[in-house]
């Protein structure tokens, strides 16, 4: 098998062999190819920068300055909304901003109404003449509108976390989401507001094991019909078979067939089984119980 490897390898030409070998046999390669390898991982590495910055660069921050959206708003609903709505998404009288090109591209480009306002002079039914403060005014509205209406939504960072009632999640969390059977709040969880974020503190109580950092592996025990057990990480487990990592880092795998027995233990199953049970309220009232532990 390895001997028509290596001869597909040198059908492949000089360019493609030592990627083969690599594929097949690294303990192949000669010294020149291990440099040859290095320098084209070095070349691949090289032209990340050239690709992310204009991917980058197709959606550029778009700041909006507080005071000059609200006056903008101003502008808009005395002006424009008659005819576009009061969201900018357009009405049977004219047509929605937020797709708007030339409203996209002032956005895009950050002109601060610089192209806009030719057009809010000639346009049919628009003779607007103003100024560059109001022009600069009326696109940070739209650029706000825009923002907001965005998968990301207008901010950085998830907001409407700690709308929850504080009283309601900690009765929750005292009863119906039996979380006292594992923590306290004068134990592991004393001081918990403090240490993360509102958006930290959700992700953990959703999803605990998640992440970078997993804290704890799924444990499974097969039992043969010998009476032979063998418990480790559960590396892949379905209806057919069950793989696991003993800790001497060696991997097993068996087939579930009759006679053999497989046992589970997730410390994260009274989790799992929450996420089932949790309405919106019930996540926003936690979220906000567990901020104020500080």
């Amino acid at each position: 098998m390895l001997a028509s490897q290596y001869k597909g390898c040198a059908a492949a030409g000089t360019r493609y062999a030592s990627f083969c070998k690599l594929l097949n046999n690294p303990s192949a390669l000669e010294l020149d190819e291990v440099k040859w390898l290095l320098l084209r991982s070095l070349q691949v590495t090289a032209l990340l920068p050239l690709i992310s910055v204009p991917l980058l660069a197709q959606f550029p921050h778009s700041p909006v300055d507080p005071d000059r959206r609200d006056r903008g708003a101003a502008i808009y609903a005395g002006k424009c909304a008659s005819c576009h709505g009061d969201d900018a998404r357009g009405t049977a009288n004219g047509p929605d901003l937020i797709r708007s090109l030339p409203v996209l591209h002032d956005r895009r480009e950050m002109l601060y109404g610089k192209e806009l306002g030719p057009l809010l002079t000639t346009l049919p039914g628009h003779s607007y003449k103003f100024n560059d403060k109001q022009l600069g005014d009326l696109s940070q509205f739209l650029t706000a509108s825009i923002n907001g209406i965005l998968r990301s939504g207008g901010n950085s960072q998830p907001t409407g976390l700690l709308n929850g009632d504080a009283q309601a999640g900690e009765a929750y969390f005292n009863g119906a989401g039996g979380c006292t059977k594992c923590h306290s709040v004068t134990g592991d969880l004393a001081g918990i507001g403090k240490k993360y974020s509102a958006s930290a503190l959700q992700q953990k109580f959703l999803f605990p094991n998640s992440g970078l950092f997993l804290k704890k592996k799924v444990q499974v025990t097969v039992k043969l019909r010998s009476g032979k057990t063998y418990t480790g990480d559960v590396v892949h487990i379905d209806d057919f078979t069950v793989m696991l990592r003993e800790k001497s880092g060696e991997t097993l795998s068996f087939n579930r067939v009759p006679g053999i027995t497989v046992t589970t233990d997730n410390p994260y199953t009274a989790h799992e089984e929450l996420l089932r049970k949790y309405t919106n309220a019930d996540m926003h009232n936690m979220t906000t119980y567990l901020d104020s532990l500080k």
